[in-house]
């Protein structure tokens, strides 16, 4: 019997400081079993070796549209080999050349001329990433389909930091993988009809206007825990709390965009409020956010100046974000999910929090990702994998072992939908 054929990958590298970042790119997509090709704008060719990506993916990188042994037809032979064409990283001035439809290099050409899928991860400083001319791109481009994963925040090449850094590797991964074979456990939309609240990433407390305490959530477990819910028919109300880092969910195309409904939130007041204002209307609640337990008890109007001596901080404790939603009125009849990080005694911690907050079901998973601990640890805070026990009333703990977050996420709903056809 002949084995299934793998599915195609055509990376357009641009050209960016990120596209040192492609050759591991390769490489996860070939260890998720797909098949992968280059191609290299001009520019790209001064950050990534064209022949290292050659050596990774046994076929030649194509990098012009014209010239000795390249043959006139070559863009359209590309565009049709590949089932998905991610650009990564794309360049401010790649953004606009494919949202004004120009094909005066051979990236851009086979963009044209390609029918399958276009995901696209923009890299670029803060500045051009907001910059209105970028912003009106990018819409455009979302309303023709094309998806488009939003960059990262952190510090950039250049030294100053926010928005505009190329997303995780396995972010990309997991795009890739939804856009050419959306995993869903039934294939039939299981979710369609249902509606959800999900609270993802940190909240902060505030000591004066430019200082706060946080901690160092990315909201990626709930990222992929909406984008699964979108893939599977579900309506998923979005609370975030924004931070240095934090992610956001990419629906895969216009009809996820529309049941898509994003609240960015600071603090655990704003975050329960946006939460409570979405109760009335969801089948359920999962709350993966890492909400500050305590909160500076009284935050400074102004710029507080070094102090030559030490100086105490007053702590209180915060809203209490899911017990509040839990004992709403409104929560009658509505299953909850809640997450539990732990450093130590996961399921022991786990089990006082599933009893305490009278949840459904929870995950808890250990903490092994911090700077206090080992930097390639594969659990906890911005890792791209998780693991743990899922906890729930009546039913005995299971364990789960190591996987990425979306194969968590996964695993989750496939509970909840047996949940509710139960």
């Amino acid at each position: 019997m002949n084995a299934p054929a793998r599915k195609r990958i055509l990376i357009g590298v641009t050209g960016g400081i990120a596209a040192y970042k492609v050759p591991e790119l390769v490489r996860l997509l070939q260890a998720r079993g797909f098949e992968v090709r280059c191609v290299l704008t001009e520019s790209a060719s001064h950050f990534v070796s064209p022949l290292v990506l050659e050596t990774l993916t046994h076929r030649p990188v194509a990098t012009r549209l014209y010239g000795p042994g390249v043959l006139g037809t070559e863009h359209i032979e590309i565009a049709r080999w590949a089932d998905l064409v991610l650009v990564a990283p794309a360049t401010a001035n790649t953004l606009s050349r494919l949202a004004h439809g120009l094909a005066d290099d051979l990236l851009s050409t086979i963009l044209l001329a390609t029918r399958a899928p276009v995901i696209a991860a923009p890299a670029m400083n803060t500045a051009m990433w907001e910059h209105p001319a970028t912003r009106e791109n990018c819409r455009v481009l979302r309303d023709r389909g094309v998806r488009l994963i939003e960059p990262a925040s952190g510090v950039l090449a250049c030294g100053e930091e926010g928005a505009g850094k190329l997303p995780e590797l396995e972010i990309l991964a997991d795009a890739c993988e939804q856009a050419i074979a959306p995993v869903v456990s039934t294939h039939n939309q299981g979710l369609r009809g249902t509606s959800w609240l999900i609270t993802a990433g940190p909240t902060k407390t505030y000591i004066d206007p430019v200082r706060y305490i946080t901690n160092p959530s990315t909201g990626w477990m709930g990222k992929e825990l909406a984008e699964e819910g979108l893939a599977r028919g579900a309506s998923i109300r979005y609370v975030l709390g924004v931070d240095k880092g934090v992610v956001v969910p990419s629906p895969a195309d216009s009809d996820q965009q529309a049941r898509l409904e994003l609240s960015k939130v600071h603090t655990a007041a704003q975050m329960l409020e946006a939460s409570l204002g979405f109760l009335p209307e969801v089948s359920g609640i999962i709350a993966t956010a890492a909400v500050m337990d305590y909160e500076v008890a009284q935050s400074s109007p102004t710029k507080l100046k070094r102090a030559a001596g030490a100086s105490n901080l007053e702590l209180v404790a915060s809203p209490d974000v899911l017990a509040s939603l839990r004992a709403h009125p409104a929560s009658a009849g509505k299953r909850f999910v809640g997450f539990a990080a732990e450093t130590c005694a996961v399921l022991e911690n786990g089990r006082r929090k599933l009893e305490s907050k009278r949840l459904d079901h929870l995950f808890a998973n250990p903490i092994s990702s911090h700077p206090m601990g080992d930097a390639a640890a594969e659990t906890g805070f911005g890792s791209a994998t998780n693991a743990g026990f899922w906890l729930s009333r009546d039913a005995e703990p299971e364990h789960w072992e190591l996987g990425s977050k979306r194969e968590i996420a996964r695993r989750i709903w496939d509970r909840l939908e047996q949940a509710l056809q139960g």
